[in-house]
């Protein structure tokens, strides 16, 4: 185990929220660290789903029993990480992925943020991410890379300095996870997503949005994987649900020659709920709730089904779904610095991201663990693989929760608050047996 510096377990569970608050400055909400952040706080990484144009409405705050806690495997839970941290905040979030009892931890890097000016020179932001990987893969974790957001130079003429995309040729982006798995090894590095939500603008923009123009860059990216470790599974991109287009991106996929044989590919899933319930079926309106129902991509488990469907129709029926993301989102209990005296997190602004704060704390806590359950037990365990919560710990960076205006979308879904306090959904996560 690497111990360089490391804050014995004992003591962090003793004096974690202490440490936390202390860490960001009354003045500027910026880290109080030993050495800067290597990167803009405020990237965006993953989706953040909107869905639809209805109005979701907040229900009266419920007192929900939860359900009995049930015992759940560990290899195929993992969490989605902020991971461009200092040593002792790093350190100190692999702790708390290791408390929840989950065994996989997802790093989204930015490309745009590793080589930002020119082919071949990076930022010290690769150092510290390199780093932290290495050193949550020594604590036992297995990792899941992904890959996303070009750089301007590598990007088409016409897209630079407009949203995030992929590069106009293939093969710089086949050079830069040559050049990830370089650096940071293969030790460590358990499997690959290559690129985020291709389906969507925000992240594919300066490109076409269809499942063929996406094999380009996924059998570059895979040549690249494969010239470093034959064995490791591959993931296509989790593509954001999208009515029946994100469907309709799968099976463009299969018609453009995806690699089906090979039993180390795995297709990417992002079954979000908005405020429905996992083992809810479209289309069945929630109490309290006037939108975000009318669809099948706005519950958990049909897109699972849905997507589970096309690989079969494609004679995939050996694969796996891989959900790189999933979760459920709300900024009720969420606070501003304090998590028992600082003022209570604004929602986003957005009417069409309403549904975010429809459920309680302890409806977000009770509908997680029960997804992790569906996934592992009946029909779905024979083809679901490792599941992804989003996320962790994007609530804890500066900017993110905010106490005079709206707060970032990402900032809901996380299972700690502003102060690096766990919210129920932490708790609960961590209560449940492990196996």
């Amino acid at each position: 185990m690497h111990s360089r510096n490391r804050v014995s377990i004992i003591a962090l569970l003793l004096s974690f929220s202490l440490l936390g608050m202390a860490l960001v400055t009354p003045s500027d909400g910026q880290v109080n660290a030993r050495k800067p952040l290597q990167a803009s706080p405020t990237a965006s990484f993953g989706a953040v789903i909107g869905g639809g144009t209805t109005i979701a409405t907040a229900s009266p705050t419920s007192n929900v029993t939860p359900t009995p806690l049930p015992t759940l495997r560990a290899d195929l839970m993992g969490i989605q990480v902020y991971a461009n941290l200092q040593q002792d905040l790093w350190f100190g979030t692999v702790d708390r992925a290791q408390f929840m009892g989950f065994k996989w931890i997802k790093i989204q890097l930015s490309w745009k943020e590793l080589e930002p000016n020119v082919k071949g020179q990076f930022s010290p932001q690769m150092a510290v991410l390199k780093e932290n990987t290495i050193y949550a893969g020594r604590r036992g974790f297995k990792i899941l890379l992904s890959i996303a957001k070009a750089p301007d130079w590598a990007r088409p003429a016409n897209a630079r300095g407009q949203r995030d995309g992929p590069p106009a040729n293939p093969q710089d982006l086949s050079d830069i996870i040559t050049e990830v798995l370089n650096q940071f090894g293969t030790d460590y590095i358990n499997a690959f997503e290559i690129w985020n939500e291709p389906n969507t603008a925000a992240e594919w923009t300066g490109a076409s949005p269809d499942g063929a123009t996406y094999m380009k860059y996924f059998n570059a990216g895979l040549k690249a994987v494969r010239a470093k470790s034959a064995t490791m599974p591959v993931i296509t991109a989790g593509p954001a649900p999208q009515g029946s287009a994100d469907r309709q991106w799968l099976q463009q996929l299969y018609d453009a020659g995806l690699p089906k044989s090979d039993p180390t590919i795995a297709i990417g899933v992002h079954p979000y709920g908005w405020a429905n319930p996992p083992d809810a079926r479209c289309c069945t309106q929630q109490p309290g709730v006037t939108g975000w129902f009318e669809d099948r991509s706005f519950y958990f488990l049909d897109t699972i089904t849905d997507y589970r469907a096309i690989m079969v129709k494609n004679g995939h029926e050996q694969g796996k779904l891989w959900a790189t993301e999933f979760g459920w989102a709300t900024f009720k209990g969420l606070h501003f610095k304090d998590h028992v005296k600082g003022p209570a997190a604004i929602p986003p602004a957005e009417n069409e991201l309403a549904w975010m704060n429809v459920l309680t704390e302890d409806q977000q806590a009770d509908y997680i663990v029960r997804a992790f359950q569906l996934a592992q037990t009946g029909e779905l365990a024979s083809f679901m693989g490792p599941m992804f919560l989003w996320n962790m710990n994007f609530s804890t960076l500066p900017g993110y929760v905010n106490e005079d205006k709206p707060s970032l979308p990402e900032a809901g879904f996380s299972v700690l608050d502003n102060d690096w306090n766990t919210r129920p959904a932490y708790l609960r996560l961590q209560a449940a047996p492990k196996q």
